[in-house]
């Protein structure tokens, strides 16, 4: 039963793209995730110290993609991670930006429907971290830091896990706190 399970368990993994590092933590200091029945965009509408993200991803276009079918995992930096971007964040967050926003973004979604357990688990079975493409094609890179599980954009950006997951009908968004897809450097004034 053991051998099904993990064939089980690889083969939901090698579906999702090569997810990779994930290890045991210890569960009872470990965020959980808070289950829910309403779709992702009525997630993080209403998750604190999700505002800036939330606002962003309606701004450029992407939060009608929420309320689909469709199953994502929405890595969600918090209002503090934007704040730390100072003016770059400001600007980033500029309707005259708006595809500069959207790369952004992209970059802290991907495919399927991602809970910290699996996350653990995965780099726990692996034993090391453990990746996967986000919509933007690049590559996100996970791994654990004792009960925190840390995410590694493909430019070296790097977030921890920070709160509970918020688990949707159609997803679940981790909340980070930073950014793991750097904003490319834009102007004060558009071009």
């Amino acid at each position: 039963m053991n051998n099904h399970r993990l064939i089980g368990a690889l083969a939901a993994v090698a579906l999702l793209a090569p997810l990779g590092a994930c290890s045991k933590a210890d569960e009872k200091s470990a965020p959980t995730a808070q289950a829910s029945n309403g779709t992702l965009a009525a997630e993080l509408g209403g998750a604190p110290g999700l505002t800036t993200f939330s606002t962003a991803l309606a701004d450029a276009g992407l939060g009608d993609v929420f309320d689909g079918p469709g199953s994502y995992t929405v890595l969600a930096p918090d209002d503090d991670a934007f704040a730390k971007l100072d003016q770059g964040g400001k600007t980033l967050t500029d309707p005259a930006h708006r595809a500069e926003l959207v790369a952004v973004m992209r970059g802290h979604i991907l495919p399927g429907h991602l809970t910290p357990e699996a996350i653990r688990k995965a780099v726990a079975d692996k034993k090391g971290p453990v990746s996967m493409r986000s919509l933007d094609e690049s590559m996100v890179t996970f791994t654990t830091d004792g009960d925190t599980i840390v995410v590694t954009g493909a430019d070296g950006g790097k977030a921890r896990v920070d709160g509970a997951a918020l688990v949707a009908s159609n997803g679940v968004v981790l909340p980070l706190d930073g950014l793991v897809k750097s904003p490319p450097p834009v102007s004060a004034e558009p071009s």
